[in-house]
């Protein structure tokens, strides 16, 4: 039951995490378990395995059953890494001799080496717990790729390796059975997360999320944003939702707070002291805004030039590009950065007709074409890995760096090009983008980034598009127009208490 960041990492899971999830699934040694079939599908060394055997041990004292005969029919664990399998089999052999019962009478195939997601011929349990791998999808080996897209409906959108545990867990839970978790929470409002989310929604019942992503329930110090969601295999309505902020947590003492438990695969709501179903809140795009992010080239020291150096390119070719660090001063500040555009319109451009370009793409020709973007469309060797889209840099455009330090939200007017860290809005309107930006520097906005939105250590929000999209904000058109005088007034002269309070009482309405 490791947490892998990398394949032979090692981080386990700390003991009051352990008792508490045994306890989220009924595995209670007060309660008979004489019956009750148990699965740890990432035992590590044994932090589960071993709660797990002296639960079943206890029970059987207090309701007189056979204990080896319970434990060789009813518990199952499966570890993939040799090392750790070896461990796992010589602490429960351990633990069962210091409680007075010979090694010889444990069954061997109550331990499988084995790929866990592979395994095809496993029964159902009543309870399966555990901390599922974390191993990002570009980690993940590509032979295993094709093979886990063809059996898990879940592997979409570059889906680390434990949304495939959930999937084949969930498959795994007998009628009433629940599996309980504690992975990272990111697949909870992640694009990677939605297959597996659609698929506890139609079948299943969430029945409790606890996200800890600021305890430390791990035995190392990692960067894992933590959440244990328990989920059963029957079908309700409500959901315990409950959000530690500290760095410490009693488990005997959580307060959950009951939500309705979501009914589609958004579930900002359970993140929230508010509805994102408000009728009155609307997506960003929903009120005719458009969101981009601005330009990769897959060799920026390539394609991106300041004329000061000695190259010489036609005019028409440079693009002003405007980068994030352009953001950080009271005013936009351009470094004197161009980018070189390949394009005409939709199109890559003819070389043969700005000669100067020509002849500085030929002097680069062999870094270009190491490009997966060249190497998957040779003739098109020069072009950028996004499109350039010309008429882009004539239009207004809100700018949001891709991590949310700035303070404020600047507006291009239709002077540079963004650059790949940079996400824009754009609308016909600049009132509209100066009030769409007032509303996304308030407080109001800060708690949905901090509650759905993905951050980086340190807990720094992001402004992603898929984020950007699931924001909702009031809607600009229903303003008063003495409203949008008073905010736009505010934009302009950066004075953030008065934004602020407008748009807390318009969201508290």
């Amino acid at each position: 039951m490791t947490a892998r960041y990398k394949q032979n990492d090692k981080v386990f899971t700390d003991f009051p995490v352990v008792h508490y999830m045994l306890n989220e699934v009924g595995y209670i040694a007060t309660d008979d378990l004489s019956d009750i079939k148990i699965l740890e599908p990432a035992s590590g060394e044994g932090s589960f395995a071993l709660e797990i055997v002296r639960r079943l041990e206890q029970s059987s004292k207090k309701f007189k059953f056979d204990f080896i005969n319970a434990l060789n029919s009813n518990l199952c664990f499966i570890e993939l890494n040799i090392e750790n399998f070896n461990k796992l089999k010589k602490n429960i052999i351990e633990l069962l001799e210091s409680l007075g019962y010979a090694s010889m009478l444990i069954d061997d195939y109550i331990f499988i080496n084995s790929n866990y997601l592979m395994l095809e011929s496993l029964e159902k349990f009543d309870c399966i717990v555990g901390n599922p791998p974390y191993i990002r999808h570009e980690i993940i080996n590509k032979d295993l790729k094709v093979i886990y897209r063809d059996k898990f409906s879940t592997f979409r959108y570059r889906a680390d390796l434990y949304i495939l545990f959930y999937e084949h867990s969930l498959n795994l839970l007998a009628d009433k059975g629940r599996v309980s978790f504690i992975c990272s929470n990111r697949w909870i409002y992640n694009q990677y997360g939605q297959k597996l989310r659609e698929k506890i929604v139609e079948n299943y019942h969430l029945e409790k999320l606890l996200n800890i992503e600021k305890t430390k329930p791990f035995n190392k110090q990692v960067i894992a944003y933590p959440v244990i969601t328990t989920i059963a295999n029957q079908k309700g309505n409500k959901t315990l939702f409950y959000e530690n902020n500290l760095k410490e947590i009693d488990f005997k003492t959580i307060d959950f707070e009951l939500k309705e438990m979501p009914k589609d695969v958004h579930w900002q709501n359970l993140f929230l002291d508010y509805s994102l179903e408000d009728s009155s809140l609307k997506s960003i795009e929903e009120q005719g805004f458009t969101i981009g992010i601005g330009v990769a080239t897959g060799a920026d020291d390539i394609f991106i030039i300041k004329k000061s150096q000695e190259t010489e390119i036609e005019d028409s070719r440079l693009l002003p590009l405007l980068k994030s660090n352009g953001l950080k001063e009271e005013k936009i500040k351009w470094d004197g950065s161009f980018i070189l555009n390949p394009f005409n319109e939709n199109e890559l451009c003819n070389l043969d007709n700005y000669p100067k370009l020509k002849d500085y793409f030929d002097k680069h020709e062999k870094r270009l074409k190491q490009r997966y973007i060249a190497k998957k469309r040779p003739m098109q060797w020069y072009k950028t890995i996004d499109k350039i889209k010309i008429d882009l840099l004539d239009k207004p455009k809100l700018l949001l760096p891709d991590l949310a330090t700035v303070k404020f939200l600047h507006i291009d007017r239709g002077d540079y090009y963004p650059h790949h860290n940079l996400y824009y809005i754009i609308h016909k309107d600049i009132d509209k983008l100066k009030l769409l930006a007032t509303i996304l520097m308030s407080d109001f906005i800060k708690e949905q980034l901090s509650k759905i939105g993905i951050k980086m250590n340190g807990g720094l929000p992001r402004f992603q598009s898929q984020t950007l999209k699931k924001l909702r904000i009031p809607n600009i058109e229903a303003f008063p127009i003495f409203e949008q005088d008073s905010l736009i007034e505010a934009y302009e002269k950066k004075d953030f208490a008065v934004m602020n309070r407008l748009i807390r009482a318009k969201c508290q309405k």
